[in-house]
């Protein structure tokens, strides 16, 4: 009698820290921005961590996708932008309009739809979440529009927001991050070489 073998197949992810270690702050961090229900937010995902409050903020990232235009850009899933958040191209001067409805009902990619078209705005573009940018608050000379938090840690483990109970983001405070396994864009003005600016014990490589 013949042997049959049969194979079973496994959903999975590359890991997105070397050899799975990270070191953990104390405590959780509450997060502290509108997350919407059924995001899993992954682990090495950058975070902006305030000790005096216990509170938590992703830094936001996207690349622009082809397809798309300056009103409704196509941007690439695993973004974490949420309705209300401003957005600027990285290196952008001038103001940073809002996101009024994204459409994630494309498996490929999310919709963003802007409060007025972004000049100029390309594939292979990155956006990030940025700060207010009004003329009454920039001197005469531009000025690029900044990012709203820079990183000073990473998600440690996945946070699943699904309604129920009161999330909390365990961060790490020390990490070798292996960035190809995120799904979006890190920073080059966020990085020092490799590592963070304000966290060099958070390092970001490819393996």
């Amino acid at each position: 009698m013949a042997i049959e073998f049969q194979k079973t197949a496994y959903s999975g992810r590359f890991p997105e820290f070397w050899r799975g270690e990270a070191k953990v702050l104390p405590g959780g961090f509450k997060p502290d921005q509108t997350i919407a229900n059924g995001t899993v937010v992954r682990r090495g995902t950058p975070l902006y961590v305030d000790f005096a409050t216990r509170k938590a903020y992703i830094c936001k990232s996207g690349v622009v996708l082809a397809g798309g235009t300056t009103t409704k850009p196509r941007v690439a899933k695993g973004n974490y932008f949420a309705v209300g958040d401003k957005v600027s191209k990285v290196g952008h001067y001038g103001a940073s309009p809002s996101i009024s409805a994204i459409d994630t009902s494309n498996a490929d990619y999310d919709v963003l739809t802007l409060s007025s078209a972004y000049t100029g705005l390309a594939a292979d573009d990155v956006l990030v979440e940025s700060s207010e940018y009004t003329a009454a608050t920039q001197s005469a000379e531009a000025v690029p529009a900044a990012p709203k938090y820079a990183p000073n840690a990473v998600l440690a483990a996945d946070e699943e927001f699904n309604g129920k109970g009161l999330p909390t983001f365990d961060a790490a405070y020390d990490a070798v991050v292996l960035y190809p396994a995120l799904s979006f864009p890190i920073v080059a003005d966020w990085l020092n070489g490799f590592t963070l600016k304000s966290n060099p014990n958070i390092l970001f490589i490819k393996q």
